[in-house]
């Protein structure tokens, strides 16, 4: 069997103005053609277990492009088309091929494109024909539009967060992918939209229990996959939200009925699990207040969504309590911190 695999993707905060270019991506992870073999980066996982099985199998692995930027804002035209044009390349350099794995993140948007795996994994169906087995992983922050579902035979994301079950997302993938291909199971696929968004942590009840029950519906017959995107709060695209997507032995009604059911249980927890969230008077007179270590977190301008982390907001009204013994961070300010190492202390 021949098996293509690449790795391309970018979480994507439309409301910042920082601009993902090419060094931000060669800065995290830009490797063509080995990465599986030579980058230990947390998203080249999936290829790294996929060359792993496929080698144990007899299979032949032709590896193209892996290439991951930190979370910012709209990547820029030119390097997304460059990226895209890359990978597509390298797949019709390729020759005939039975199965195409992608692990791409699910939230990418371009300058021009709010979909860029959708147009990604679109233009790959176009390369390879009807009959070639496509397969993609998705980080669970991720958009998933009827354009990706259409061109995908199998869409598998992960079910953790924090993100420990990259690998095994990836295995998962890889044995289903390749029972498509050996003919043993027909895969089908339903996504539903729940309309919602919110932050959900895997670690905490109940949405732990959500996972269990993904898992334990996965036990059921002809259920293959069983999947809850939670989407990515911070990007202004169509297809932003909260969805659940099931994969089927050749049973579309069965696919349909569980994205249903699955979706009709987070649905049943929007008003049970919901973050506290303090405004700014609240936060501070907690600061003011508090004994031992007060930690404060910012999920608005903050660096691991995409934003610019250069708001002054939490800053100003920090310094006006006197506090002390207080450390503030992130502050992604450059022209402002030289300013401030010049001036001195005060």
């Amino acid at each position: 069997m021949r098996i293509f695999i690449a790795a391309l993707g970018t979480e994507t905060n439309t409301f910042s103005p920082l601009p993902t270019g090419r060094k931000t991506f060669e800065e995290t992870l830009w490797v063509r053609r080995d990465a599986s073999l030579s980058s230990d980066n947390y998203f080249v996982l999936p290829l790294r277990e996929w060359r792993r099985l496929a080698e144990a199998a007899g299979d032949e692995v032709i590896e193209s492009l892996s290439a991951f930027a930190q979370p910012a804002g709209r990547t820029v035209q030119a390097v997304w088309e460059e990226l895209r044009d890359t990978l597509l390349g390298d797949l019709r350099a390729a020759g005939p091929l039975d199965l195409v794995l992608l692990n791409l993140h699910g939230a990418m948007a371009s300058e021009q494109c709010d979909d860029c795996e959708g147009e990604l994994v679109e233009m790959v169906r176009q390369v390879v024909g009807p009959e070639v087995t496509v397969g993609v992983e998705f980080d669970l922050h991720c958009h998933i539009s009827e354009r990706l579902m259409r061109s995908a035979d199998l869409l598998v994301l992960y079910k953790e967060y924090p993100h420990t079950d990259v690998a095994e997302r990836g295995a998962e993938l890889f044995e289903l992918a390749r029972r498509t291909v050996l003919g043993e199971i027909r895969p089908v696929m339903a996504l539903r939209d729940l309309r919602m968004l919110d932050v959900w942590r895997t670690s905490d009840a109940p949405v732990r229990e959500l996972v269990d029950w993904m898992q334990a519906a996965e036990q059921r017959d002809k259920v293959l996959s069983v999947s809850f995107g939670h989407g990515f709060p911070w990007a202004d695209v169509p297809d932003v939200g909260a969805k659940t997507v099931v994969v089927t032995d050749g049973d579309p009604d069965l696919a349909e009925a569980v994205a249903k059911e699955l979706g009709d249980r987070i649905w049943a927890l929007r008003e049970t699990y919901k973050a506290n969230l303090l405004d700014v008077a609240e936060t501070m007179a907690a600061i003011a207040g508090g004994n031992g270590c007060t930690v404060v977190a910012d999920i608005s301008d903050n660096a691991g969504c995409g934003a610019a982390s250069d708001s002054t907001f939490l800053l100003e009204p920090l310094l006006a309590t006197k506090a002390e013994q207080a450390l503030f961070g992130l502050l992604w300010d450059p022209a402002a911190v030289r300013i401030c190492e010049e001036a001195g202390e005060g």
